[in-house]
């Protein structure tokens, strides 16, 4: 069950409160964190409007997602409540563009992010098109980003490379690598010096094919000339020993005002 939630005119609410096992050295939620409130703030909605886990597998459908685009202008620190509000933009074949809004306690927009979902045939790994009564449970709400997705480019060189592989705790239930580790991936390339000073205020990340339990991961990452005077990376993980291109990405980085200091320090002081 999916409590503390609500529902209006094909729109979803759940609220949070950020734990301390889910926050970073500064004590802020980490993007891992976000995504899994967005995660389960989708798969909440779906329980809702009766799509649910035990029907799409007894189908033999699953969901997984295509592409990503999270911006936030700051992350909520431990403690903190927030509500994120989800809904279904359109539908287009086998694909569903979900998008999200993340608000702080006081009702002030903190972050967003856009997504494309595909539905596929868990069996035969394909794309399949969605049911229109699949369509009719969510509905939509013609909401949109502008400019949400572009093309990324390729990657030209590696400033940093790291290696991982995948273990049994990494895989979700369509039996493959969950969307949410590519990020620890590629974020364990940025050097930690520039995570002390700055936060990831952007990550747009496309998910090209699927790695599975032991898979041999590597993950590299290249500075770009900085974006408004941010830093920016270009992110490139793949699979070698399949020569499969798992996931390309771009993240940016804004500087974090009083870094050295956890920020509920910050809150309690005022």
């Amino acid at each position: 069950m999916c409590g503390c939630n609500t529902m209006k005119s094909n729109i979803y609410q759940k609220s949070y409160e950020v734990h301390y096992y889910e926050t970073n050295f500064r004590l802020e939620a980490t993007p891992n964190t976000i995504l899994g409130y967005l995660e389960e703030t989708a798969t909440c909605h779906s329980e809702t409007v009766g799509n649910n886990i035990n029907l799409l597998s007894s189908s033999g459908l699953g969901w997984v997602v295509y592409r990503y685009n999270l911006q936030m202008s700051r992350y909520p620190y431990w403690q903190e409540k927030i509500t994120i509000t989800t809904w279904v933009e359109k539908f287009r074949r086998c694909f569903a563009y979900r998008n999200f809004y993340i608000y702080d306690s006081k009702d002030n927009l903190i972050g967003q992010a856009a997504s494309i979902w595909i539905l596929i045939d868990l069996k035969q790994k394909k794309p399949v098109r969605i049911p229109e009564k699949m369509v009719a449970l969510y509905g939509t709400y013609p909401k949109t980003f502008p400019e949400v997705f572009s093309e990324l480019p390729k990657l030209e060189t590696s400033s940093f490379i790291k290696e991982f592989k995948v273990g049994p705790t990494d895989i979700d239930i369509n039996f493959h690598t969950n969307h949410k580790k590519y990020i620890t991936w590629l974020l364990e390339t940025i050097p930690f010096e520039v995570q002390k000073q700055a936060f990831p205020a952007s990550i747009e990340i496309t998910y090209r094919k699927e790695s599975t339990c032991n898979d041999h991961i590597q993950s590299q990452c290249q500075e770009l000339d900085k974006v408004h005077n941010r830093k920016c990376f270009l992110h490139y993980i793949t699979c070698p020993e399949k020569e499969a291109d798992l996931v390309i990405a771009r993240t940016t980085w804004e500087n974090s005002s009083d870094s050295n200091l956890p920020r509920p320090f910050l809150l309690h002081s005022q």
